[in-house]
């Protein structure tokens, strides 16, 4: 768990301390440490050109607009604020030192800037100065020694200097406060609220914040606060803790790893057959496919299911590999009739490949025309120009569920002769492929079945 400060020192190697300028976005972590001081500081100083401020990105930022290479100063502050609350929506803790609530008219772009500006509030309450009312004291007493965030406090206690405290008696107060510290004479100075699906933990500001004899001290309680709070732990047993013997604990830990093991194989065999069903699934999509990526990937699988095998050129582009026979391939998909431009894609293909390697290259074209209706229902997958342009080019047009089919026969058992014809079919043919002799789901209705009107592909 890491933690971002802003504004306020602590050292760890777990924590990140940033300004509120330039850190990264915050809703990245789940607590955020907001003195609310030191952002005001910073922003002022921002807002007056009092010195040079750079977002976590090295863009220059300036109290206007954004422009090219700067951020606007109120626009920096309102993504804050949204950071902040997607934070608390997705439960992180915002630990708020707390300073009197202030207003600052000083950002162009932003009026009615207060010093609360990004954080929320639970419903029905409000951080203002009724709230809030100003007062300062360097005594405070526990009320609830349960609260993880009494050890945030007891490593400052000595250079303590409360600001404010909460007026109990504030419309919604009591509904929604824990506290868990108040000042020697009875009023709230620390207290826990449930903002979203968050926290946000108000805690009374060491006079000096960020020295050294309690800085570290109060980062590493900061962390263990949100753990206690989150019910989670990030701390490791030391390495002597395995060598104390716990009756029952070996068998137990043994118990778990085959448990574990268990499990792995488990995962291992359910992507084994998530593949193989993925793989077999992909037969049946080159009939129903829409997209051309989708109707090339599953056109590719029954290509292999006949014996074919797969490749792709320098460039990329899909192959078809039958021995020393390569074959270029385009896949097209349509809810019509496939036109011309499937033709003009293998053509383009084609002439590259002329014009690159000066050789006659095969060409195939797989179509999926009225990719709605039921393979058996479909009367005109092509138009006749596409199966005009693939007899004058000389390149072979085979409709998906021709394809289907012989794949079908394929995983159905069929011999090597009749995978070989199949695939020689497909190779030699100039114009639209015909497999109805060869593929027994494909062959014409006989005399008995003439009212079938189904074409023969």
């Amino acid at each position: 768990m890491r933690v971002l400060s802003l504004s306020h020192r602590l050292p760890g190697i777990l924590i990140d301390n940033h300004t509120i300028l330039n850190a990264p976005a915050l809703f990245d972590y789940d607590t955020i440490v907001w003195d609310v001081g030191g952002v005001m500081a910073t922003i002022r100083q921002a807002a007056r050109g009092e010195g040079e401020f750079l977002t976590f990105a090295d863009r220059s930022v300036v109290n206007g607009a954004n422009v090219e290479g700067a951020a606007g100063l109120a626009a920096l502050l309102q993504r804050r604020r949204d950071e902040v609350q997607r934070a608390l929506e997705r439960g992180a803790t915002l630990v708020v030192y707390a300073f009197p609530p202030t207003h600052f008219s000083g950002v162009a772009g932003f009026t009615g800037l207060d010093s609360y500006w990004a954080i929320p509030a639970p419903a029905g309450l409000a951080w203002d100065a009724a709230t809030m009312p100003a007062g300062e004291g360097v005594q405070a007493a526990v009320v609830d020694h349960d609260h993880p965030f009494v050890a945030v406090y007891e490593t400052y206690q000595r250079d303590l200097l409360y600001r404010l405290y909460f007026d109990d008696r504030a419309p919604g107060f009591a509904r929604h406060a824990k506290v868990f510290l108040r000042s020697a004479g009875g009023a709230p100075i620390g207290v826990e609220f449930p903002v979203l699906n968050g926290r946000v933990v108000f805690m009374p500001p060491p006079r000096h914040a960020g020295e050294d004899w309690f800085a570290s001290d109060e980062g590493a309680a900061i962390g263990r606060a949100v753990e206690a709070l989150l019910g989670t732990s990030s701390a490791s047993a030391p390495y002597w803790a395995s060598d104390l013997a716990v009756p029952g604990l070996e068998e137990r830990q043994d118990a778990v790893e085959r448990a574990r093991s268990a499990v792995e194989q488990a995962e291992t065999a359910l992507d084994e057959a998530q593949a193989a069903l993925t793989e077999r699934a992909a037969v049946r999509d080159v009939v129903w496919a829409q997209g051309d990526a989708t109707l090339l990937a599953a056109a590719l699988t029954c290509a292999e299911a006949i014996g074919f095998e797969r490749g792709l050129t320098p460039e990329g582009h899909a192959v078809l590999l039958d021995g020393e026979t390569q074959v270029h391939l385009v896949a097209a998909a349509s809810t019509e009739a496939v036109g011309m431009s499937a033709h003009y894609r293998l053509r383009q293909r084609l002439d590259g490949v002329i014009a690159q390697r000066a050789v006659a290259p095969r060409g195939l074209l797989i179509v999926n025309g009225q990719s709605m209706s039921s393979p058996a229902e479909r009367q005109r997958e092509i138009e006749d120009s596409l199966r005009v342009a693939a007899e004058a080019t000389r390149y072979a047009v085979l409709p998906a569920r021709a394809l289907f089919a012989a794949a079908v026969t394929a995983l159905e058992g069929a011999s090597d002769e009749s995978l070989a014809a199949i695939r020689a079919r497909i190779l030699g043919t100039e114009g639209v492929v015909t497999l109805g002799d060869l593929v027994p789901s494909l062959a014409e209705p006989t005399e008995t079945a003439a009212e079938d009107e189904t074409p023969t592909v």
